[in-house]
């Protein structure tokens, strides 16, 4: 990585959205955001390795289906403050960090939805704060207590993210450049890559850029451990009262995960593979998930 740390205008791209700034739980936090106030607000989530851009081809069109559409960076991501890492990046304080965003934008709810980590913040959002929640959308994530207990019991399925997650509780400062492409490799269809190199390229190049912004490595690690963060023991065996929409690649290991997120979920949970893609839809096949989010939210009361 460059010595010189790259400015948070590296993500400022341009597009039929705006950028804006909102103020919750005493920070600034980027949101990208369009369609008309007062339509349906849906919220989207990065995972750890990424930022608001990788929605950036559904935000326009999810607006033009009928609703209010905000991208956010996470604290210690992009444009977003960068406090110090620690206390301020825990599960619980993300998810007063969304929910505080869903306010900041005038709205009383949101469906929420979030890919890897932010899968993890939008249904621990649902446990919190299911006044907030009008719907989850879960891509390739899970509820932190979920997806660890699916992780202990089948543990040779998730060889990466066992390895990830012990890393990322090691003493590290920074991610490896290499790791980003490895990653981005690891959750995008063989097809997507070979076929469509330009946009595979393309969020590479956003992905490790949004990694050399000033203090961006320090909170990175930090998200990475909200895949199987520890949550207040309240939380533990709560369930999520709004309707779950469920994301996967269609891979066997993701069955037992499924179970488990099922019966998490006091309202219709709805399981869905997209065609084309593997864990990141909206980046993959991004009419898709379009198609799916939005007749899932007509289709569900």
């Amino acid at each position: 990585m460059p010595s010189k740390p790259l400015s948070p205008s590296v993500v400022e791209l341009k597009g039929d959205f705006e950028h804006e700034f909102v103020h919750t739980h005493g920070i600034r936090l980027h949101v990208v955001t369009a369609g008309e106030n007062g339509n349906p607000l849906i919220v989207l989530i990065h995972g750890t390795f990424g930022g608001w851009f990788e929605y950036r081809d559904v935000i326009a069109p999810l607006a033009q289906k009928g609703f209010r559409v905000a991208a956010v960076d996470l604290r210690g991501f992009g444009m977003s403050d960068k406090p110090p890492a620690g206390l301020g990046q825990d599960i619980r304080t993300l998810t007063g960090d969304i929910s505080g965003v869903i306010q900041a934008l005038g709205y009383d709810k949101a469906i929420v939805v979030g890919n890897d980590t932010g899968a993890s913040l939008a249904w621990s959002v649902a446990i919190d704060k299911p006044e907030r929640v009008a719907g989850v959308v879960s891509i390739s994530g899970a509820y932190p207590v979920d997806f660890r207990r699916s992780m202990a019991a089948r543990p040779w399925d998730f060889l990466y993210l066992l390895i990830s997650s012990i890393w990322c509780r090691l003493p590290v400062r920074k991610v490896p450049q290499r790791f980003y492409k490895a990653e981005l490799s690891n959750n995008t269809s063989s097809k997507f890559r070979k076929n469509d190199v330009l946009r595979f390229e393309e969020n590479l190049r956003l992905r490790q850029s949004a990694a050399q912004i000033g203090n961006v490595q320090r909170g990175t690690i930090h998200n990475h451990r909200l895949l199987t963060s520890s949550v207040p023991l309240r939380w533990m065996e709560r369930r999520v009262e709004s309707p779950v929409l469920f994301l996967y690649s269609g891979q066997r290991l993701w069955l037992p995960v499924i179970r488990r997120a099922k019966a998490r979920v006091a309202s219709a949970f709805t399981e869905q593979t997209i065609e084309k893609a593997k864990n990141m839809p909206h980046i993959e096949n991004s009419s898709g998930f379009i198609e799916a989010i939005s007749s899932w939210i007509r289709l569900t009361p």
